[in-house]
């Protein structure tokens, strides 16, 4: 069952945002409309948007606005993977063939720029100043996130701190993004509004890290996307991170990562590595620490429907196995 389904209003509001998603891809160009339409018709968890509607439900909002807000938050979100996949020149997203292989690099590289310039115009003609230019600024430590990622590749001394700091900015701001948008609209008190944000970016270190360890420990059809292409673009998530430091193949990770190209054979002994020692209970126990941040965030909301969501959604996102 999809996990939105055993909340009706919540169901209800996202089957909304999908009809909203739909109108809002059309486009005088047929090949961009084309695009966009397959993209949203690949479906995906549509966290992003939910949390928009969470937040927002909490009384006083205009639900068409709402709705429009939660549409705008899910077409950053895949103008970033359109993105994402170009340079990391993945094959497949969401089950599908990704839109730089269908098509082009250049044709998808326009089509992510298409949804950023229609998600803003949804922001500013629903929000005031100050929530626009606040998702403006998430945009941009997104990009600064995704810019330090490809320029560490390789690099076998990045630490825990500074990899922290990178899925901060390319995927925990865009979860704090959304959670911010529907609590200033909300009628809620600016403490509530300052926890939900904070929620959020908790939320989405914790669903980044269980992510970076899904990479290891699933599979291509489960994931609907190839797993340890991270580690094939020589982007070494929080499991390779912690490897290196293990006393006991530590020195043998660092000297097959630091030999160049992976074959599979390289690939597999990697794998071992990492399952063999500590690097997947230590990535698990970083997960948890931010797992209870979250709750910490939800324990200061008032209690009620939304709210329980909030805490079946965070264990749900850090429970998950695709």
């Amino acid at each position: 069952m999809n996990f939105w389904e055993q909340y009706p209003y919540l169901y209800k509001g996202l089957d909304r945002v999908e009809k909203k998603l739909k109108r809002e891809v059309r486009s005088r160009n047929a090949t961009i409309e084309s695009i966009l339409v397959r993209l949203v018709d690949a479906g995906g968890k549509r966290l992003r948007p939910a949390l928009v509607l969470l937040c927002g439900g909490y009384g006083g909002v205009d639900e068409d606005k709402l709705i429009s807000l939660a549409a705008s938050v899910e077409m950053v979100h895949m103008a970033t993977l359109i993105h994402d996949d170009v340079i990391d020149n993945a094959d497949y997203r969401r089950g599908i063939e990704t839109t730089h292989k269908k098509w082009d690099t250049h044709t998808a590289i326009f089509a992510g720029d298409y949804l950023l310039s229609k998600a803003f115009g949804i922001i500013t003609g629903n929000t005031v100043f100050e929530d626009a230019f606040f998702a403006a600024r998430s945009f941009r430590l997104i990009c600064e996130g995704e810019i330090e990622q490809y320029y560490s590749r390789n690099n076998v001394n990045t630490d825990v701190k500074r990899y922290l700091a990178r899925i901060r900015y390319k995927t925990a701001m865009l979860f704090a993004m959304a959670c911010s948008i529907g609590a200033n609209i909300s009628e809620v008190s600016k403490r509530e509004k300052i926890a939900m944000k904070n929620y959020g970016l908790h939320l989405g270190m914790a669903f980044q890290i269980k992510d970076d360890l899904l990479d290891f420990l699933s599979s291509h059809e489960a994931l609907g996307k190839p797993v340890i292409n991270d580690l094939k673009q020589g982007i070494f998530t929080l499991p390779v991170i912690y490897a290196l430091k293990d006393r006991k193949n530590g020195n043998r990770l660092r000297t097959i990562l630091e030999n160049g190209e992976l074959d599979e054979g390289s690939i597999t002994e990697i794998i071992e590595i990492i399952k063999q020692g500590h690097a997947i209970e230590k990535t698990i126990s970083l997960q948890d620490r931010f797992k209870k941040k979250a709750e910490a965030d939800i324990k200061q909301l008032r209690q009620c429907e939304h709210t329980r969501i909030m805490g079946d959604l965070l264990e749900y996102v850090t429970g998950r196995h695709n």
